[in-house]
């Protein structure tokens, strides 16, 4: 059951109080029906999860509680980002909803030479959309850190800010296995997983030949899931899948 989790940013705490407000508080008093002395669950942005019992119920829009225990963020392995080309707004939800899923650290939306001029304009009007999507994966999946929705940018601009240990890049024309390139990244640190990653998804219609080359030159190792050509949604859930398998204990 996911129904008594609740998000709470670090900013509504306050000693042994934390304050439910908006979308959150109006889901526990109206849809919920939850009443004073109930016992809930909170998660922060940072991960951690508290014990709390409802003191009061203002109105439907303040739910005030009081904080009987805190649980400490769980480690789910490495720091891993996705970069994701922007793409189609139900299919990026879903990309979004993948990575809460699968505890990545962050999502950066990437705008790249084939992605449609009308979802590149309006794809930083979507962050508030990803970052509810986010929370309620992470509730569903008990993450409980909700991935960063990075600001949207361009690819030379997201190429720059990148300072993860291990890049790798998806391709179609990758000469490695992703499986292969991870098992050789693993071994150059005697069978540890690396404390960062940045995985890199392409749009819908592939890199450009320029933008493999500086994506190379930016440090990317490419990366092939195998002979088939799959929908950028199902490589982005694919290769998560696999990092997150083969680097969490």
């Amino acid at each position: 059951m996911t129904s008594n989790h609740f998000f709470v940013p670090k900013a509504c705490f306050d000693g042994t109080r934390a304050v439910l407000r908006g979308a959150e508080s109006r889901h526990f008093g109206r849809v919920l029906r939850g009443r004073p002395g109930d016992e809930i669950w909170l998660f922060d942005e940072d991960g951690a999860r508290f014990r709390a019992r409802v003191e009061a119920v203002a109105g439907g829009e303040e739910v005030v509680c009081a904080v009987l225990e805190r649980v400490g963020p769980s480690d789910i392995g490495p720091r891993i980002i996705l970069g994701q080309a922007v793409l189609k707004t139900k299919t990026m939800d879903e990309v979004v909803e993948k990575a809460a899923e699968f505890g990545a650290a962050a999502v950066a939306p990437v705008v790249t030479a084939r992605t449609v001029i009308r979802l590149a304009a309006g794809a930083g009007q979507r962050s508030a959309r990803w970052s509810r999507i986010a929370r309620e994966a992470a509730k569903q999946s008990r993450t409980g850190r909700p991935p960063v929705i990075e600001p949207v940018r361009r690819l030379e601009p997201f190429l720059r800010r990148r300072a993860e240990e291990v890049k790798i890049v998806l391709g179609e024309r990758a000469e490695g296995r992703l499986r292969d390139v991870l098992a050789e990244i693993s071994s150059k640190r005697s069978g540890r997983p690396p404390e960062s990653a940045v995985l890199l998804v392409g749009p819908e219609g592939g890199w450009t030949d320029e933008e493999e080359a500086r994506i190379a030159g930016a440090g990317f190792v490419p990366a092939s899931l195998g002979r088939t050509v799959l929908r950028a949604e199902t490589a982005a859930t694919a290769v998560l899948a696999v990092v997150i398998h083969a680097w969490t204990e």
